[in-house]
């Protein structure tokens, strides 16, 4: 669904200023029904939030721009396939690889024409190890062991072989960087004009992430120095509620029951229980922090400023209400409700706030 694909990526983009991963997901109540009390102070002792101190990104640099380009040139890299000779621990090889367990081929184990970089592998411990100082054409038996978390229950610790064949080696070299590679793949008609596009685009794109980064760290001070006195346990228990909720929708959307979908992650029953308790604790430990910021400096929250949020952000997205509801089976006020965006639009709105104290240094 590439609507909520882009919305996402709003919100994630937002959200990585919040540091609110803990409270995505799941259905929430109306964020003005939410702690509703008259002092908050019973449940939050909140830090000094005037005159914080952050770090000012610094400014794109030259070296920022070498950078990008040469990702580029390796991008249009030339590649050679070299058809003999032995495989070091910074080749590139082409294989093809068939995997069983106890002489059984297992779902997902084999493949044909795969491009692996040995030095930078991600397939499990010992595989690409396992190549270095094999020849180019010859076909082995490759013995392994998957990770006793791998996250399939039917592969998880089990020994397994990998019958491989190296087809070739690859030698990739970066293209030369001239005038002529620009004007044949950029656009432009020489490097200086190239590259002040591209030091345009970087910063452009840094003074997008820059507000979020700084926002994140001012709060993140507040939050150390601001102490929980007790836990309101009505919000307490949604919050826990809600995220074991998006566990749940995360193993059924990845196809797996919640305890193999926990056990991927590293975690048995106990230190999933610990993990959803402190998930939920740091959430409404940020909203007690945003709620009593938001009551000190008379910030307030309604209904049509919340609703003026979403549209604007549906705005960013390229797309009209009745484009949204048409293509993803509801509209978007209950989708944010759902994905609890009024977070996202709180913090917003505080830390805007809050950021006219603070001091860049």
């Amino acid at each position: 669904m590439r609507t909520k694909n882009r919305i996402n990526a709003l919100l994630i983009s937002m959200l990585a200023a919040v540091t609110l991963a803990a409270c995505s997901g799941g259905a929430a109540s109306s964020f003005l029904s939410e702690y509703d009390y008259d002092d908050l102070t019973k449940y939050i002792k909140l830090g000094e939030y005037k005159g914080i101190e952050y770090e000012k990104t610094a400014p794109v640099s030259d070296e920022d721009v070498k950078a990008k380009i040469n990702e580029a040139l390796t991008q249009n890299a030339e590649e050679t396939k070299i058809e003999s000779g032995t495989v070091g621990e910074d080749s590139i090889v082409n294989i093809d690889y068939v995997g069983s367990i106890d002489g059984v081929e297992f779902e997902g184990g084999s493949a044909q024409g795969t491009e692996l970089d040995i030095a930078n592998s991600h397939f499990i411990e010992g595989f690409a190890e396992g190549i270095v100082g094999h020849e180019v054409g010859e076909t082995f038996d490759l013995h392994v062991t998957f990770p006793e978390d791998y996250g399939k229950e039917e592969l998880n610790g089990k020994d397994a072989v990998f019958k491989t064949t190296i087809n070739y080696m690859v030698r990739k070299k970066p293209a030369e960087y001239t005038d002529e590679w620009v004007k044949e793949n950029t656009g432009f008609k020489d490097k200086a004009s190239y590259e002040a596009s591209v030091k345009k685009q970087l910063e452009e794109e840094q003074a997008a992430q820059a507000e979020s980064k700084e926002k994140s760290e001012v709060f993140g001070k507040i939050s150390d120095a601001s102490e929980v006195i007790e836990y309101p346990e009505k919000e307490l228990k949604e919050s826990h509620d809600r995220i074991a909720k998006s566990y749940e929708t995360a193993a059924k959307n990845a196809g797996v029951s919640v305890d193999e979908y926990i056990s991927s992650m590293g975690m048995d029953a106990d230190s999933f229980s610990k993990t959803v308790d402190e998930e939920a604790e740091k959430s409404v430990k940020t909203e007690l922090v945003l709620r009593q910021i938001a009551r000190e400096e008379g910030i307030e929250f309604s209904e049509k400023d919340y609703n003026d949020y979403l549209k604007t952000m549906l705005d960013k997205a390229g797309y009209t209400e009745e484009q949204f509801k048409e293509q993803n089976g509801m509209d978007f006020k209950k989708y944010a409700d759902e994905n609890n965006f009024y977070v996202v639009y709180m913090f917003d709105r505080v830390m805007t706030k809050v950021m006219e104290y603070s001091k860049a240094v």
